[in-house]
């Protein structure tokens, strides 16, 4: 027989039926409150490019002359998707000082780091940017990631150079959000000195502030990796923590969330006043 307890509002008595309870609240609230992050598996935590359209080409020299834009590519069909998912311990001998991964357990690698041919590999993904994407803190739609490049340094033109280009797009409304080209040992870019002929940067940390109007709309992000056009150099990237949580600071690696903090918060207190609530019908609370 069970006794509602002396100056509690709870009865002592089924325990673990609000145990169960609380749980399946709290798991509710997870299926049901939408994910932090734009885009799928961006941060690569699937262990693959799932979620991604890869894609490759081959880099016919870029068009006209700096500063590149979108404008300038000039790439035609060939070649096949080079592209790896790197996880902890891994250590890129081209670029020793980078921290992988960036953030997480895994981070992608976009093209070959040493096989060269002239070819491009290029990875994209759509998404559309609901309120789930407005930061608490400013109450702005964010799109944010994180990126170092890794371009060999073989002294060609600038047009014939290794290089690294994204760009977020707005797909219904066919405006470009965002765009960074940078080719090997391009004058104001900042680059360390690699092994090997390399030069690369370090990680980068891309903020983007989506307008409010664009609530909604469908964005598209592209990156990819170039070699040079001369066939044979290699050029590629490292991506990271796509989506509308801040990525990691400079010094190494951190999770990026993929769940709502809002969600997150309501499993802890109610897996936490569940387990509060239990101890103090076994025994007294002291303070001091």
């Amino acid at each position: 027989m069970c006794y509602p307890a002396a100056r509690r509002i709870i009865s002592t008595c089924g325990g673990a039926t609000i145990m169960k309870r609380t749980i399946a609240i709290a798991a509710l609230a997870l299926a049901a409150t939408p994910a932090w992050a734009i885009f799928t598996n961006g941060g690569f935590e699937a262990n693959s490019f799932g979620g991604w359209t890869q894609t490759s080409g081959v880099n016919n020299g870029l068009s006209g002359s700096p500063p590149f834009t979108s404008a300038s590519l000039n790439i035609t069909p060939g070649g096949t998707f080079r592209g790896f998912i790197r996880t902890t311990g891994y250590t890129d001998a081209r670029a020793p000082t980078l921290v992988l991964p960036r953030a997480g357990t895994f981070t992608a690698q976009v093209n070959h780091e040493t096989q060269a041919g002239g070819y491009m590999s290029s990875i994209s993904q759509q998404d559309v940017i609901t309120a789930a994407d407005i930061d608490p803190n400013d109450g702005q739609l964010h799109v944010r990631f994180s990126y170092a490049a890794v371009l060999n340094d073989p002294q060609h033109l600038p047009q014939e150079q290794p290089f690294f280009f994204v760009r977020l797009r707005n797909i219904t409304k066919n405006t470009t959000l965002y765009e960074e080209f940078t080719y090997s040992n391009q004058p104001g870019k900042t680059f360390l000195i690699g092994t090997g002929g390399y030069k690369y940067t370090a990680f980068t940390n891309v903020d983007i502030v989506v307008p409010a109007g664009d609530l909604g709309n469908t964005l598209e992000i592209q990156a990819l990796g170039s070699d040079c056009s001369p066939t044979g150099h290699a050029g590629y990237v490292y991506l990271d923590g796509f989506g509308s949580a801040i990525v990691g600071p400079p010094s190494g690696p951190v999770d990026v969330p993929t769940l709502s903090e809002w969600a997150l918060i309501l499993l802890s207190l109610g897996l936490g006043g569940v387990a509060m609530w239990s101890m103090r019908g076994r025994s007294p609370l002291k303070l001091g």
